[in-house]
C-alpha cells in the first residue's frame, strides 16, 4: 500500500516537472547570439536573448565582436548562430555589391544572396534603420540573420523572433539606447519586451 502511494506521488511529480518545461524548449542546447561593438547591437542581442529564453527555456550566450567582418566570419564558422545585421552593410561589406537605394528592394536582394550563396536566412526587419549607416547613403534596415542549420535545431526560432518584425521604430530604438546608457541593456530590453507583451 505504501509502495503504491509512493509510486503515485512519483508519477505526479514527474508529470508536474514535465509540464513546467516551456513549450518548444531545446533542453541541452545553447543558442549563441553575436553583437557588434555598439550599444544598439548589445541591446538588440539582449532583446532577442531574453525573448527566446523566456518563451522557450533555451540557454543563450551573447558574444561581442568589434567589426562586421569578425561577427560574419564567426557566423560562417558556426561559432555563433545569429546576429542582427543592417541590409546595406550586408550588401556592401559582406557581399561586396553595390547598395540599392530602395529599402524594400535592398532587403530582398541581400536576403536572396545570403540564402543562395551563404546558407544564411534573413528574418523579418525589426522596423528601424540605423541612422549612422543611412547617413552614408546606404539603406540600413536592422534584420536578424540566422544560420540555416540553427533553424533546423531550433524549429520555432524564426517564428518567435519574427514577432519582433516591425516592432521597433527608429524613435523607439533611440529611446531604448538612451535608457540603456543609464540603466543597462538587459534591464531595458526586458522592460521593452514586457511592455510590448512579448514575454
Amino acid at each position: 500500500m505504501v509502495v503504491r502511494l509512493w509510486v503515485k506521488i512519483l508519477v505526479v511529480v514527474l508529470v508536474a516537472v514535465g509540464l513546467a518545461v516551456p513549450v518548444g524548449a531545446c533542453v541541452g542546447k545553447t543558442l549563441v547570439i553575436g553583437a557588434k561593438g555598439t550599444l544598439q547591437q548589445e541591446l538588440l542581442a539582449e532583446i532577442i536573448s531574453i525573448l527566446v529564453t523566456e518563451r522557450t527555456g533555451t540557454s543563450i550566450k551573447v558574444v561581442k565582436y568589434e567589426t562586421t567582418a569578425e561577427v560574419h566570419d564567426a557566423l560562417m564558422k558556426a561559432d555563433l548562430d545569429m546576429y542582427v545585421e543592417y541590409t546595406g552593410v550586408g550588401q556592401v561589406e559582406v557581399l561586396n555589391g553595390a547598395a540599392v537605394s530602395d529599402p524594400a528592394a535592398q532587403y530582398l536582394a541581400v536576403k536572396s544572396a545570403y540564402n543562395q550563396d551563404l546558407n544564411l536566412v534573413w528574418l523579418e526587419p525589426l522596423g528601424f534603420d540605423e541612422p549612422r549607416v543611412v547617413a552614408a547613403g546606404v539603406p540600413a534596415q536592422a534584420v536578424p540573420v540566422v544560420r540555416k542549420d540553427t533553424l533546423k535545431k531550433f524549429p520555432a526560432l524564426a517564428r518567435l523572433i519574427n514577432k519582433l518584425g516591425g516592432a521597433i521604430s527608429t524613435e523607439t530604438m533611440q529611446d531604448l539606447e538612451a535608457q540603456a546608457a543609464k540603466d543597462g541593456s538587459r534591464d531595458v530590453a526586458r522592460k521593452f519586451l514586457k511592455d510590448g507583451r512579448f514575454i
